[in-house]
């Protein structure tokens, strides 16, 4: 998987054109955090749906980083670019994700803040016309879709115990003879091996390095999507809309949901694994007092 990680670091580096140059952002704190809003329902209930509005899958199930993480911003200047590394890094690590601290490792999670994101992504589907083919159907949505931001992970099926299939005369993997998994799980896993996130340079006027990066946190280790406009949810994953009230980094309900993901029995059904999350979520606001009553 490295080598397909360093290709995709080629391509991106061949539509550098619509990269902006040596943007800056402003500095600021990243703290922050009130549990979901609810309305009538319990708190595991509201932590359920709050996954569930949030999730992207792949084949049924959710997709998290097995390999250390590596990232690299462009499109900013260095002392911003090296300032949203590190704080991404520090957020992988405390949630439980693996990172790379070689700081010349390849590349894996790019962050490109471009002159125009939907010129970024034209170009890919006009020079590379396979680049999004493959891409699980939540993926290609996010990294398709009109707006400022667009964002894909690239996943890889593998085994209960995080292996590949064996590789067979067509180029295709397969997993016979393994466990056949069970009701609440099951005989393969998804993970991820490399992200993306594009991000229009105008949109990040205003935005603190510390948003910025616990944005790009939510987006990469877990998958995380914005809720729809007009949904209220105490999440930095709103940093983008319009008319939200912007949270200044990742908030208790965001961190536990990146905790739940690296927690989750990875080759678990897609039902079992959001409970987990949700499970974490609700203990981790009763430890620190910010549940608050249905409503």
């Amino acid at each position: 998987m490295r080598k397909l990680a360093i290709g995709l670091a080629f391509v991106l580096a061949t539509i550098s054109g619509g990269v902006a140059q040596g943007q800056q952002v402003p500095e600021g704190g990243q703290d922050g955090g009130i549990l979901v809003e609810g309305r009538k329902q319990g708190p595991r209930k509201e932590a359920r749906r709050f996954v569930e509005r949030i999730v992207t899958t792949t084949k049924d199930q959710l997709s998290r980083f097995n390999d250390p993480v590596c990232p690299v911003v462009l499109g900013l200047t260095p002392p911003y670019a090296k300032a949203i590394v590190k704080r991404f890094r520090e957020v992988s690590a405390e949630v439980g994700a693996q990172v790379d601290r070689d700081e010349k490792c390849y590349p894996n999670v790019f962050v490109i803040v471009a002159a125009d994101a939907g010129a970024i992504i034209a170009q890919l589907r006009e020079k590379y016309h396979g680049f999004f083919r493959d891409l699980a159907y939540d993926d290609k949505r996010t990294a398709l879709d009109e707006g400022p931001v667009r964002a894909w992970r690239v996943s890889e099926e593998l085994d209960q115990s995080g292996r590949p299939g064996a590789q067979g005369p067509d180029g295709l993997r397969s997993f016979r003879g393994i466990d056949p998994g069970s009701r609440i799980s099951l005989s393969t896993q998804q993970a991820t091996y490399a992200a993306v996130v594009v991000i229009d340079v105008n949109a990040i006027d205003e935005k603190s390095v510390g948003q910025i990066a616990d944005y790009v946190a939510m987006r990469v280790l877990a998958g995380a999507r914005p809720p729809k406009e007009g949904g209220r949810l105490d999440t930095i994953l709103t940093l983008f809309d319009g008319d939200a009230i912007v949270p200044e980094g990742l908030t208790q309900v965001d961190r536990s949901f990146l905790t739940g993901i690296y927690q989750m029995q990875a080759n678990a059904r897609l039902g079992s694994q959001a409970g987990t999350i949700a499970d974490r979520i609700v203990r981790d606001a009763r430890e620190t007092g910010t549940a608050k009553k249905p409503r």
